[in-house]
């Protein structure tokens, strides 16, 4: 049954582990149509998505899989300088509350990380969102609300996702096996799929701040 909106939006997490249960290929349509409602500035829609899975998804995670071996890139926040003390604090309390779940699986969180974005976490359908290099930066809040509809469609229907940035890294390979054109720039990957459940990957939830620290109010 599908859920509503509100409830989609308290109960979606990020999914690391995932069943091997395929998703259907009007489930994946429905999803795309949901994120192509999404506004954007004078309607120009800039985001694009490329879909795979089956065999063409796993020769996607084996050649990211070799990248990440000969040029290892860390998970992180990648901002240009250290970050202040109320963000440090955030990352610190989700480090907190995922590292012994995580820990089950992997002694060494960043590793899972890694290995895991690099995979997709197991996921039977990675998307690829890109936009074109003609669109200046801002653009990209556009494609930030388009995949931000696409991932509470998912949780409407059953399914779970994970945003992973981390590819990005490795945009070279990516556009490789899945010829994507050298004027398009690859923003995100998505994971895809059924929740596993039983997995101590998905047995916790983060928390978010206080609305105090996020919302100015003028009176």
């Amino acid at each position: 049954m599908e859920k509503d909106l509100f409830d989609a939006m308290r109960t979606r997490k990020s999914t690391r582990a995932f069943l091997k249960r395929p998703v259907s290929r009007s489930d994946i349509n429905k999803l795309f149509e949901c994120a192509a409602l999404a506004p954007s500035a004078i309607n120009l829609q800039p985001w694009e998505f490329v879909v795979t899975y089956g065999q063409e998804k796993d020769r996607l995670v084996r050649r990211l899989e070799k990248a990440r071996r000969e040029r290892s890139v860390s998970c992180g926040p990648g901002t240009r300088r250290p970050l202040p003390d109320q963000f440090s604090r955030r990352s610190r309390e989700a480090l907190r509350v995922m590292a012994p779940h995580i820990g089950k699986l992997n002694p060494d969180f960043n590793t899972f990380v890694e290995q895991g974005s690099c995979a997709f976490y197991g996921a039977p359908v990675a998307v690829i969102v890109t936009i074109d290099k003609l669109f200046p930066a801002i653009r990209y809040l556009d494609l930030g609300i388009s995949v931000a509809y696409f991932l509470l469609a998912a949780q409407a229907l059953g399914l779970g996702t994970c945003p992973i940035g981390l590819i990005c890294a490795y945009a070279d390979e990516i556009a490789d096996v899945l010829e994507i054109p050298d004027e398009k720039t690859v923003v995100l990957g998505i994971a895809l799929g059924y929740p596993d459940a039983a997995s101590p990957a998905n047995q916790f939830k983060t928390g978010r701040t206080d609305l105090s620290e996020i919302v100015t109010w003028y009176e």
